[in-house]
């Protein structure tokens, strides 16, 4: 297949000869796409792996402008067959398309055929009735994820897609897809690869850059020659080393200025910046000091090498970053505007060069890495974004005499500025002030709002106002500790006040905060969630000692719930609430929020908060509360002990690996620990088999590792009802770590694939009785009657067909698990009384002609009672017994037991008499 170069300029003026015009001048319209994910749902990704893919559509999807006349994104899942799960029309709002990818399923099936599924997306996917846009000059593109080669041929599919101008990207698991994807990738630089399932969410970073490209056309796709062309404006850095001798530098010298010559240079088109270094830096010029071709290349004659023993690439590309890298030297990164540094040298560097090209790549800057003679490969590889930019040759002048490859690169490759702001304190325009710290000795949590709210486009705001605050504290577990949590409608941990010890570890943290999305915002209940999960000993709060506690509510939308209690709760527990906000957020009702008024900021622009940082600084270092109040730290907030009862026989062999998915899912979100979440898995078949107990195991890491190294038990049948029975005695019980006699609350989760053989029913009722809150899930062949009898409620009963479709329910089951002690009590008491209530009175026979029957009367009533879920808010029972006169022996509001009715009934005496007088009672 013929390979695809990348067109010279002088094609691209053929092109626009040619009549091309009007589609170069469609490039000015708004910044839209329509992205199409499909991604390999075959064998060759797996149950157990289908997660990590799942990762990587997330970290794709997050960061992009989704909207009707925005990015428009489809879902195609493919093994034999492809299957749409979503079209470009379908939803368009990210959170719609988030909460779609949350819920895919792994499909499975022996067969990858690629072909096929590239077919239905060139002929269905793009078509304008499924919400493509390619009529309106809307630019379209496909990422491939695939971990194997396809089963059928791709080349039907893969020209359908070239002659419709689709730009095509790849990305290869493991080694095996890679032929493929390379040949029906657009350009053979489009296909990454991760080498490992669990390395490829990684990828999601490498392909923001492309993905940018094609959204602001500075990636097209010429029908005409089926070629990568090279548009739009871009800024260029040339970082060289300057002691790589005197001919090497002739021939860069001369090479840079044959680029030169072939580009737009001036402030509307490719701007040129340069500078040298050895041991230090030294700047040459600004991207902004040249604004013609003509005084461009007359600059470069002055510049000349100079020797030294020594590079420190590292001191270099921090130099490109803080004084070059500006609005004033000349840089259009705020204008989105394609920003690459290509390095040359001819060493190893003397200096790390780690963290100064992660600062570079977090700013959203392309580094590309040129190296001969002493220069490190592993090295090079390092500071470029990618493998596919690393040039190396012995000699520079071999290099430059087919530079194709570099010039290519620089002409066609887009990167912009990702929406992540730059998290370091010396980055241009993020206003930061560095003190001198004294010894302040705080714990200061962060509650941040995740919802839509706040949105993607702002998030970088607030992480570089939280990262400008860090960054003037001293950090330690003996001085500032920091905390962080999220919330919408519900609320999420990202970590708590001792899980980071350093300043560096609390920064990185936070520069990895993704939203969580969501519409609702429940604030009241997080600051009620932070006051009982996040300010208590377990977590790192130091108040039995005496240090402030600061909550610092970061929020861009209105509370949809109470505010005012939870907020005097607060204050009375010692606790400083500052209120920092923007957006819809009501600025009076924060301002009664805050410990006191002046602790309210509210900003009219969400780009205000990184300066705030150094405005709120005084207060939140010196302000102080009233903490003369009793400190009970509360540890039943985030305390459970949740404990799995799965199926083990041989008949689920094929479908454990969904079986473990699925428990991974649901102790993911969990902070597991021994004075937090305890968890434990058993086994069952015609006997259970413990995995592990609640008190095994004490970190989720330990967790984990024992889920993923479970292997089947085994067995023929399911006896459920005595596994129930095992779990009520044996794993719920103090010596194998219960906490139930502290009052900790007490989860079970049954999971089966067939029905039991024995009886579950009073199994599960004792278990109920004993305060365990049980949950059932069925596959297959599980009686739907019995997961309904085992579990608390019906509400908590859930049914699938197949193991693939269990990721459905751990979420479900989440929003259960994780509540508070006093928000579970509630849901369960609403449950409660939302169940069926009906007071039932059994009217018994007592006369003469039915005493040798009697017994068998009682045995009826006794079986009508046990379908019953009696309760004071439940069902009540009543009997009463007549011949001559009728006799109550209990009333419906007697017992709320459903044992205790049952041995009222067992004990009742056969009433005799006659004559028989049925009419005679009437109910009180």
């Amino acid at each position: 297949m013929r390979r695809h170069r990348l067109l010279p300029l002088c094609a691209l003026l053929g092109c626009l000869f040619a009549g091309l015009l009007t589609k170069l001048d469609a490039q000015e319209a708004q910044d839209s796409a329509d992205l199409v994910l499909l991604i390999d749902g075959s064998q060759n990704v797996g149950a157990a792996n289908f997660p990590y893919v799942r990762d990587l559509l997330l970290k794709i999807i997050e960061p992009l402008d989704v909207g009707r006349d925005a990015i428009r994104v489809a879902l195609v899942q493919y093994n034999s067959d492809p299957e749409i799960k979503f079209y470009l029309n379908s939803y368009y709002s990210k959170s719609s398309i988030l909460e779609a990818v949350k819920g895919l399923t792994y499909s499975g099936g022996d067969e990858s055929n690629l072909g096929a599924a590239l077919e239905e997306v060139a002929e269905t996917v793009f078509s304008e009735t499924a919400g493509g846009r390619a009529d309106d000059h809307v630019p379209q593109m496909v990422i491939v994820i695939s971990a194997g080669p396809s089963g059928d041929d791709t080349g039907v599919g893969d020209r359908a897609l070239k002659r419709a101008g689709v730009i095509t990207f790849g990305v290869v698991i493991g080694d095996t897809a890679a032929s493929d994807l390379e040949e029906v990738a657009t350009d053979k630089s489009f296909v990454l690869t991760a080498t490992d399932f669990r390395s490829v969410a990684s990828l999601g970073d490498q392909l923001r850059p492309f993905i940018n490209g094609v959204v602001q056309r500075s990636i097209i796709v010429q029908n005409a020659f089926t070629e990568v062309v090279a548009v739009g404006k871009r800024d260029i850095i040339f970082l060289i080393d300057s002691t790589m001798g005197s001919a090497a530098f002739t021939a860069l010298h001369k090479f840079i200025g044959r680029f030169v010559n072939t580009m737009p240079i001036g402030p509307d088109g490719v701007q040129v910046g340069i500078a040298q270094f050895s041991n230090v830096p030294k700047l040459e010029m600004d991207l902004n000091s040249h604004g013609t071709r003509e005084n461009l290349i007359s600059a470069l004659a002055a510049i000349k090498p100079k020797q030294a023993q020594n590079v420190n690439i590292g001191a270099a590309l921090d130099f490109v970053r803080t004084n070059m890298l500006r609005p004033d030297k000349g840089s259009r990164i705020g204008q989105r505007i394609p920003q690459l540094v290509l390095l040359f040298t001819s060493k190893k560097s003397s200096d790390s060069v780690e963290e100064p090209t992660q600062a570079l790549q977090r700013m959203g800057v392309l580094t590309l890495a040129a190296g001969s003679k002493a220069a490190e490969e592993s090295e090079l590889k390092q500071i470029a974004f990618t493998d596919k930019v690393v040039f190396i040759q012995k000699d520079f002048r071999q290099m430059f005499r087919n530079p194709r490859e570099i010039i290519d690169a620089l002409s066609t490759l887009a990167g912009t500025v990702v929406t992540e702001g730059p998290t370091d304190p010396d980055v241009p325009g993020v206003v930061v002030t560095t003190v001198h710290t004294e010894k302040v000795i705080r714990d200061i949590v962060f509650l941040v709002d995740g919802s839509n709210y706040v949105g993607s486009n702002n998030l970088p705001y607030v992480r570089d106002f939280m990262i400008n605050v860090v960054n003037q504290l001293d950090i330690g577990p003996d001085r500032v500790q920091i905390g962080l949590l999220q919330f919408s409608n519900q609320q999420r941990v990202e970590f708590y006040l001792n899980s980071h010890r350093t300043r560096q570890e609390v920064v990185n943290k936070i520069s990895q905060l993704r939203l969580m999305g969501g519409s609702v915002l429940n604030t009241g209940a997080a600051m009620n969630y932070a006051l009982a999960n996040m300010f208590r000993s377990s977590a790192g709060s130091r108040r039995r000692d005496g240090v402030q506690q600061v909550l610092v509510l970061i929020t861009g939308g209105p509370a949809q719930d109470q505010l005012q209690s939870v907020a005097d709760k607060l204050a009375l527990d010692g606790i400083l609430t500052f209120t920092v906000s923007s957006g819809q957020a009501d600025e009076a009702s924060l301002k009664k929020v805050a410990f006191v008024p002046d602790l309210a900021y509210h900003q009219t622009s969400f780009s205000d908060f990184p300066a705030l940082a150094e405005v709120i600084m005084p207060q939140l270092k010196t302000v102080v509360g009233d903490t003369d109040v009793t400190i009970k730290d509360d540890l039943s907030g985030v305390e459970r002990d949740v404990a799995f009862l799965i199926d083990g026989t041989d008949a689920v062999r094929a479908d454990f690996p969904y079986i473990r998915d699925f428990i991974r899912r649901v102790i993911e979100p969990l902070d597991i620990g021994i004075d937090k979440v305890r968890v434990s898995v058993v086994q069952h078949s015609e006997k259970p088999t413990p995995s592990f107990y609640l008190n095994t195991y004490q970190t989720k890491e330990e967790v984990m590792r024992a889920v993923n190294g479970m292997t089947l038990a085994g067995g023929r049948s399911l006896n459920t009802g005595s596994a129930l029975t095992f779990m009520k005695n044996t794993i719920m019980s103090e010596a194998y770590g219960s906490r139930a006699g502290q009052n900790v609350p007490q989860f079970l989760i049954v999971l089966a694939g067939d029905r039991s053989m024995d009886n579950v029913k009073e199994p599960a009722g004792e278990l109920k009785t004993e305060g365990v809150v049980p949950f059932g899930v069925g596959v297959k062949n599980a009686d739907p009657k019995q997961i309904e009898a085992i579990s608390h409620n019906p509400s908590f009963a859930f049914n699938v067909k197949e193991f693939s479709e269990l990721s459905t329910i751990p979420q479900k089951l989440n929003n259960y698990v994780s509540l508070p002690k006093e928000q579970l009590t509630v849901v369960l008491d609403e449950v409660e009384l939302e169940s069926p209530q009906r007071d039932i009175v059994f009217l018994l026979d007592g006369s003469d002609d039915t005493l040798s029957g009697f017994p068998a009367m009682k045995i009826f009533v006794q079986q009508i009672v046990e379908t019953l879920s009696v309760g004071e808010n439940k069902d009540r029972v009543s009997v009463v017994q007549y011949s001559r006169d009728p006799e109550t022996h209990f009333d419906l509001n007697t017992f709320t037991d459903k044992q205790d009715v049952l041995i009222a009934v067992q004990q009742l005496k056969h009433k005799g008499g006659r004559p028989r007088n049925t009419g005679l009672w009437e109910p009180a």
